[in-house]
């Protein structure tokens, strides 16, 4: 059976996007087009186990910060294609948001919506990027951002629909995050002590930024909608997948 989370030591929510049912009643590829969070201090099993994935591309939507911080080498010497994400601080803004003495679940409720609505524009270069290299066929393909959550959540959510995959299953893709929660609050306080100050005066005051939640990935599409008119016009104005990318996406990408 293939798993669609892979048990990869150190590859934090990463995740075969394979499987889904598409339009058509063609599948999505396994093995093809995979998401995660940042991938780092792997063992050297678990390095050959990302080598045996025979990725080809990596699309890296983490500022430079962030990749400074945890940098993912286990592709280094091989013939992978590196993209790292243009130098935005949309996850070093909430950084700072969290770290401001905002702690009230409320509010970082509030910032967590805000920033759903920027992310499709803000990150419009990255997700060129990434749509340029699927439409070279530069599959397996891997994208991530730092918790796998949010950027990564919302290009997968824009690939899924480019393939037919419904609504609700791609939000059901999403939700899969909220298994590595823990994880990631963490990974959080490992990178920042400000964090465990902020839970030890408020247990709740991260969930807000730790959970995958419905209403988010509602409010990017609403977003994209209310400034673009559809997401398929989002997708060619922005991001420069036409009629006839979203063809060849679906031709690579479905059985």
């Amino acid at each position: 059976m293939t798993l669609r989370t892979l048990p990869i030591p150190g590859g934090h929510n990463l995740r075969d996007l394979g499987g889904y049912e598409a339009a058509g009643g063609r599948r999505v590829k396994w093995r093809t087009i995979y998401r995660s969070g940042a991938i780092y201090r792997l063992t050297p099993a678990s390095r050959a186990a990302m080598h045996q994935l025979g990725i080809t591309a990596i699309c890296d939507l983490r500022t430079p910060r962030e990749r400074a911080h945890q940098p993912m080498d286990w592709h280094d010497g091989l013939d992978i294609h590196y993209y790292g994400g243009v130098p935005l601080e949309s996850g070093a803004r909430l950084e700072r948001i969290l770290t401001s003495g905002m702690t009230l679940q409320a509010q970082m409720l509030e910032r967590m919506h805000d920033i759903y609505r920027r992310l499709p524009f803000e990150q419009e270069a990255s997700y060129r990027h990434l749509f340029a290299l699927l439409a070279q066929s530069r599959v397996p393909l891997l994208f991530n951002c730092a918790a796998g959550k949010d950027r990564t959540g919302i290009a997968a959510a824009l690939i899924l629909s480019i393939l037919g995959v419904p609504r609700e299953t791609i939000v059901q893709d999403y939700l899969l995050s909220n298994d590595t929660a823990e994880a990631l609050q963490v990974m959080m306080m490992e990178r920042n002590p400000a964090y465990a100050e902020l839970l030890a005066e408020d247990p709740g005051a991260l969930r807000p930024v730790l959970m995958a939640a419905p209403s988010y990935l509602a409010l990017a599409f609403e977003a994209i909608e209310q400034r673009c008119g559809s997401t398929d016009a989002y997708l060619e104005q922005h991001l420069g997948v036409t009629a006839a990318n979203q063809a060849t996406l679906r031709a690579l990408l479905l059985e």
